[in-house]
């Protein structure tokens, strides 16, 4: 029965039987918020509806329970329910891995691998396995690169395997699979291949493809602003050791009625009908360097570019180039963002590679303050919890907590983990998880003990 339907039903009952139901639904709210299905949180936005979590942890405080993990990866863990789910290489027996672990306990539930004994090309900073895992309750599906893009269900039967090719970057891959409407989408690349995929979750065939490289694109969309060289465009064998690619994950959103998923590619923000992979606008100026996930706020996209590329600002909803149209702001040097920010009041708060935290008008791109947070550089998304707190995990293993202020930085607390890691904080109901090179952790309010 669907939701519409149960209410209909409920609408009938008696008015104790309807207060039984408003419980059984508040309920549902509290598992929803209990879930974080993907990289980013149940919108893929860095959001969540939880809050309530705990401001202060460390190793010896708030701990929930920590186990060793087999070797260093940089994705984030997804929950759902008692299940946590992480992706892992095991070198050693040439594996690519998921691992299902007990939520209240962290004890392994059971593991799967795919083995791939041929090499594949990386950047030592960025194992194997940096891909989130996605999940809609039923299914959890991992993309683990050259070695495919594989769904289990939650007892670890296998369910379809799909081999999409060779991965080849000199540094590596990162996108993470998300799921819409019975589809999983996929930023495949970056390299000699890179491709949008959408397959069926339930069977594994693909929906649509659309091939995402397009140099023509690039070189008319970059504009006189960009300072790459014509090489860059030139489609060859040595795209995969290029300083040009797109590592992130595409955003879905809704504006007046139609869903469009955004994809921040090379030089360019497109955004594609996430049912059939029809390109519905595309925006010029952006970045060689495509690390950072797109961010939204009030319909208004905005891409940051890495390494000191170009950050953009643009309003969704167009129909083709809107570059000239619909573009409402550029900034053709930025400070280099390798994470993903989040966005509130109409402004987004983002850290730079050098651990720097700044917060910047989405409607003017105007800077209104910048501090340096505790713990040095970061590869971190930002996490936002429902009342507010952000969450920022730097490469030392430091968490910074802050409140959003337009105004000025707001700190809460800071916690000390001593573990490097370059993954991201991940927040569901009142437990937080967060994966360091060594380690997972889970953080929470200590059971109170019955008297």
């Amino acid at each position: 029965m669907s939701l519409l339907q149960f209410g209909l039903v409920m609408k009938n009952l008696l008015l104790p039987t309807f207060f039984a139901a408003c419980v059984c639904l508040s309920a549902a709210g509290s598992a929803q918020d209990s879930n974080w299905p993907q990289w980013r949180g149940p919108q893929g936005d860095g959001t969540t509806t939880a809050s309530g979590v705990v401001t202060e942890f460390a190793a010896n405080k708030n701990v929930k329970w920590r186990i060793d993990l087999p070797e260093a990866g940089n994705s984030t863990p997804i929950v759902w329910g008692d299940r946590v789910f992480v992706t892992q290489p095991l070198s050693d027996s040439k594996q690519r891995a998921l691992m299902c672990l007990d939520r209240e306990t962290g004890g392994e539930l059971w593991v799967r691998g795919v083995e791939y004994t041929t090499t594949e090309t990386t950047h030592n900073t960025n194992p194997y396995c940096s891909a989130s895992p996605v999940t809609d309750g039923e299914r959890v599906i991992a993309w683990f690169g050259s070695a495919g893009l594989v769904c289990w269900d939650f007892a670890g039967t296998e369910l379809w395997r799909r081999d999409l090719g060779q991965q080849e970057h000199m540094w590596g891959y990162g996108s993470s699979p998300i799921m819409h409407d019975g589809l999983c989408i996929l930023n495949f690349g970056p390299g000699n291949r890179e491709t949008l995929i959408a397959v069926d979750v339930a069977t594994g065939e693909t929906r649509w493809e659309v091939n995402s490289i397009d140099d023509a694109a690039e070189r008319e969309l970059s504009g006189p602003e960009n300072d790459g060289n014509a090489n860059d465009f030139k489609s060859d064998e040595a795209r995969n050791s290029r300083l040009r690619g797109s590592w992130n994950t595409p955003l879905i959103i809704d504006v007046d009625g139609r869903s469009e998923l955004i994809a921040v590619l090379p030089r360019r923000v497109t955004a594609f009908d996430p049912a059939t992979g029809k390109e519905l606008w595309t925006c010029g100026g952006g970045a060689p360097l495509a690390y950072a996930s797109p961010m939204e706020s009030d319909g208004v996209i905005v891409a940051l570019g890495g390494y000191g590329g170009a950050t953009l600002a643009v309003k969704a909803g167009g129909s083709g180039n809107v570059t000239d149209s619909r573009r409402i702001w550029h900034h053709p040097k930025g400070d280099g963002w390798l994470g993903t920010g989040v966005a509130d009041d109409g402004a987004v708060y983002v850290c730079n590679m050098n651990g720097v935290l700044s917060c910047t008008d989405v409607q003017s791109g105007e800077e209104l303050w910048k501090a340096r947070v505790d713990g040095g550089g970061t590869w971190s998304s930002i996490t936002q919890t429902a009342d507010g707190l952000m969450f920022l995990l730097t490469k030392s293993g430091s968490i910074t907590v802050f409140r959003p202020s337009r105004e000025s930085f707001q700190a809460v607390s800071v916690n000390q983990l001593q573990e490097k890691s370059n993954a991201s904080v991940v927040i569901a109901g009142s437990d937080i998880f967060v994966r360091t090179d060594v380690a997972l952790w889970a953080f929470g309010q200590p059971k109170k003990r019955a008297e």
